[in-house]
């Protein structure tokens, strides 16, 4: 939905939190912007250089913008057009336009933009799927020590048949189900490699007596699991949040579970405000009910294409002018890497009788948001991501109504023409929004971790004490002996939330 608004002299009055603000890219010339690599005042062809990334972070802390969210994939999204294809291998339809391919490993380019700036923080998706927990928690650990704290981890489990086969030795890629249930314990070996064990005050760096670290205060954690078995010990010093703000993506079923249990910071699709709201209030009480914590303790955000210029005639005529580079091929391709294969259908067909299951599927989600609207093809290509053009009064008027309809925390700011898109934010729509009390003029804590900026709260750089992960941490001063007893009882109540494939 291309969304725009009259000029408003409506201004809300209450009392207003800033909300979390993101700018959601990736490491590849197509993130949600098909076709505008063409354009000449775009400048994602340069997406391979640190530069690039450099210059993002610094218009994003220039901004006070919370962190950069990066999106990430293992494979080519290769369903559009496969048909033809043992499975969704049909990577020439990506490589042509573009779409999330090539794409590079955001890790090395994260420390390049921390390094470059003081407060902006940075959340990078990472797979369950094939990357060991042990590896892993070591990579996070760094990215940590890194940032100074500014790090976040977007949990997912893969979606793509074509990371599967490469990642797998050939296997397919599992069950759903199964993916969560590896998921959560993929989060419990990760969660004890980094808080249980190295005691906090593990390093002591005791020159006269040549002691680096404590040997009393690190222990392997000898996990033994069905999916993974993981003696330790961590191989890293305790970092700056000691795990990153824990962020995920899912929301079906176990994806929803997932969440509840473990995340901080959740990322919901760019649906209508009251398919958000539906979804917010679920987690929420899942939260509560089945894990005893508070719910305004995990913070959502979706994401929104916003087209902002000094003048709505100047918004409408970039409109325009954007529309002129469109790659409606390359946003079927998009869409085939949520395992839907466009092709299949006619432009004016009604998707939501569709014979293909992921098709019809899809349609229905949206026929939901669109009551008496026909769900076709062309419906869909134009529905990828919420759009607000306008001026900047206009825009920040969509978003606080959207808002205030759907409860959301915050936004992921995904760009049209890059970094132009960024650069009209930042200074066109950020100003209004700080009026509003919708976008924080200073960072909550300078020079803070990521935890601190999201809570808005200075010394909170590890999870709350109703999390999941807060009782496995190894507080400074406490005996090896006092801990493994102390873990023991936890670890026996934490057996009873294990999320499991195939019950409740």
């Amino acid at each position: 939905m291309t969304a725009t608004a009259e000029p408003s002299t409506k201004r809300q009055k209450l009392e207003r939190e800033p909300l979390i603000l993101n700018f959601f890219q990736a490491l590849t010339p197509v993130l949600h912007a098909p076709g505008q690599w063409r354009n000449p005042r775009d400048e994602s062809r340069n997406y391979y250089t640190a530069e690039n990334w450099i210059k993002t972070a610094q218009i994003a802390e220039r901004g006070k913008i919370h962190g950069i969210f990066f999106g990430d994939s293992l494979a080519a999204y290769g369903t559009y057009k496969s048909s033809h294809l043992d499975g969704p291998f049909n990577f020439q339809e990506a490589a042509r336009s573009g779409n999330n391919f090539p794409k590079n490993d955001p890790t090395g380019y994260l420390a390049a933009m921390a390094v470059s700036t003081k407060n902006v923080c940075f959340g990078f998706t990472c797979s369950t799927l094939s990357e060991h927990p042990y590896h892993f928690a070591r990579r996070m650990a760094t990215m940590d020590h890194i940032s100074g704290g500014r790090v976040g981890w977007n949990v997912v489990t893969s979606f793509l048949e074509s990371a599967a086969r490469n990642l797998l030795n050939g296997s397919k890629l599992p069950d759903k189900a199964l993916r969560y249930e590896k998921a959560d314990e993929y989060l419990q070996v990760f969660y004890e490699l980094l808080l249980s064990s190295w005691r906090d005050d593990g390093v002591v760096f005791d020159r006269d007596q040549g002691i680096f670290s404590n040997p009393e205060a690190i222990r392997e954690i000898n996990y033994d699991g069905t999916h993974f078995k993981v003696p330790g010990p961590q191989i890293s010093e305790p970092s700056p949040q000691r795990i990153p703000l824990i962020i995920q993506a899912g929301t079906s079923e176990k994806g929803a579970l997932l969440g509840a249990k473990h995340s901080e910071l959740i990322f919901l699709a760019g649906e209508g405000p009251e398919i958000v709201k539906q979804k917010i209030d679920t987690i929420k009480k899942l939260a509560s009910e089945k894990y005893g914590r508070n719910p305004d303790h995990i913070k959502f955000v979706t994401i929104i294409q916003v087209l902002v210029a000094p003048t709505t005639e100047e918004a409408n005529a970039k409109w325009e002018e954007i529309q002129k580079f469109d790659d409606v091929e390359g946003k079927l391709t998009q869409m085939g890497g949520y395992g839907v294969d466009l092709s299949l259908v006619d432009w004016d067909e009604d998707c939501t009788l569709s014979e293909n299951q992921p098709i019809r599927e899809m349609a229905l989600r949206h026929q939901k948001a669109n009551p008496g609207v026909l769900i076709n093809k062309r419906f869909l290509v134009r529905s990828v991501k919420s759009k607000f053009v306008g001026n900047p009064v206009e825009v920040a008027d969509l978003i606080e109504d959207y808002v205030d309809r759907s409860g959301v925390d915050g936004f992921n700011f995904t760009s049209f023409v890059f970094p132009e898109t960024f650069e009209g934010i930042v200074d066109l729509l950020i100003p209004e929004l700080q009026k509003r009390g919708l976008a924080q003029k200073e960072y909550a804590v300078e020079g803070g971790t990521y935890r601190e900026q999201v809570y808005r709260q200075k010394g909170q750089t590890f999870v709350p004490e109703d999390h999941y992960a807060y009782p496995l941490r190894w507080k400074a001063g406490v005996s090896k002996e006092e801990f493994e007893e102390s873990l023991k009882k936890v670890k026996a109540e934490q057996d009873k939330l294990k999320i499991y494939a195939y019950k409740d």
